[in-house]
């Protein structure tokens, strides 16, 4: 059976991924059952993919939170984080990628996601990038996209949707976080 490939990324209620110059202050939330659904999602993957710049931000931020975590919900995702193989989007053809176990991909997306799905085991998520996520919408690769969708409202920033051609998705689940009002929404594609 090939893997699916999913997208999961945080935006605000009027469709910000990201602030003003990729801000994201705003995610910032201490809530104990969003942290154990991310990681459950993580335990459930076989790889993440990040854009370049987003793998150099967390890469100076997730090890060292497993060292030394901040909150109980670093305590808890910092491991699998750091474990997981990480995928990184570049076009340059030789980025460092100290954060390990890490490789570039994007030398021949389309090429590299197929083999990807096409491989056995269980689905690799698109975890930080709005570029990236977008790239993969694009290219209409994604199988599944999750959706975190936070109570704020940026009115300027990185929309993910912007650009994209049309298409039609199913909700197949929906999970409220009441402490910090985030609303997971969990959308496939139509088949």
């Amino acid at each position: 059976m090939a893997r699916s490939l999913l997208v999961q990324i945080m935006v605000t209620l009027d469709g910000y991924a990201a602030g003003q110059d990729g801000a994201l202050d705003w995610i910032e939330v201490d809530d104990p059952d969003l942290d154990a659904y991310l990681a459950e999602l993580l335990s459930g993957v076989d790889a993440q993919i990040f854009g370049r710049t987003s793998y150099e931000v967390l890469a100076g931020y997730w090890p060292d939170a497993q060292r030394d975590p901040a909150t109980p919900g670093d305590a808890m995702l910092a491991p699998l984080v750091n474990a997981l193989p990480k995928l990184v989007l570049s076009h340059r053809p030789d980025p460092e990628l100290p954060w390990q176990p890490a490789r570039r991909i994007g030398a021949d997306l389309l090429a590299e996601v197929a083999e990807l799905k096409n491989s056995p085991g269980r689905p690799v998520v698109v975890f930080a990038g709005v570029r990236t996520a977008q790239e993969f919408l694009r290219l209409d690769v994604v199988d599944e996209i999750r959706l975190l969708v936070f109570p704020v409202l940026l009115g300027t920033g990185l929309r993910l949707f912007d650009e994209l051609a049309p298409r039609q998705l199913r909700l197949v689940d929906a999970v409220s976080f009441p402490k910090s009002g985030v609303v997971l929404q969990i959308y496939r594609r139509n088949q």
